[in-house]
């Protein structure tokens, strides 16, 4: 029996995902599916059972998809995670991977390429889809030149803080959220305004609209 845990803050689409899996069991793979709606009660169950494959959505209140990446991998590192958004692969393939992914879907994809992303992970496989193949491979060849979006260069954590940011939270939110100090994240902005070269807030909002970051 190979137990699942899908994590996303919409029923419905949780819903879907157990609908398309569902096709694995029909062809005889016996496979369990646990939800979890928010990173808080993913992690709650995380503690409680041992899973195989984590399918795990990007874009969610509070602990955000790659905040909880990071806190899989670092403590259950042998734990493949799928990442699912509904973000364009050059905005966050790259970075998902870094951070301990196995493979990662748009959710536009995820119909048509769900059943075999899960099915290599589940091999202890990696999954590239062809266009993440191919965008990855662009991004490659492009390291050397000024393609590549100014936010690549920032750390997971700044790319965090920028995120939450242009969403509209205050300072003291994000602090909570991540437990840190209103000092630290303070820093965190200054510095992610110098690298990217944000003059005020606006600059920011703009910045990550036009490059789809929320």
């Amino acid at each position: 029996m190979k137990r699942l845990l899908l994590v996303d803050d919409h029923a419905m689409v949780r819903k879907g995902l157990v609908s398309i899996l569902s096709v694995l069991q029909e062809d005889g793979m016996l496979l369990s599916c646990d939800e979890a709606g928010s990173g808080e009660d993913a992690l709650g169950l995380l503690k409680q059972y041992r899973y195989d494959l984590v399918v795990l959505d990007i874009a969610m209140p509070e602990l955000g998809g790659l905040e909880l990446l990071s806190i899989i991998h670092e403590n259950w590192p042998t734990l493949p995670v799928l990442m699912l958004s509904m973000f364009p692969e050059e905005q966050f393939a790259l970075r998902s991977l870094k951070l301990g992914a196995s493979g990662y879907l748009t959710k536009k994809e995820a119909a048509d390429e769900l059943l075999l992303a899960v099915g290599q992970l589940l091999k202890g496989k990696r999954y590239l889809s062809q266009s993440l193949s191919t965008s990855l491979i662009n991004q490659a060849l492009a390291s050397g030149d000024n393609s590549r979006p100014s936010h690549a260069t920032l750390s997971n954590r700044e790319f965090q803080i920028l995120r939450s940011l242009a969403t509209g939270k205050s300072l003291k939110a994000i602090a909570l959220d991540l437990e840190l100090s209103i000092k630290t994240v303070s820093t965190y902005k200054a510095r992610l305004f110098a690298k990217l070269g944000f003059h005020n807030d606006v600059d920011l909002i703009a910045y990550a609209n036009n490059h789809q970051l929320t």
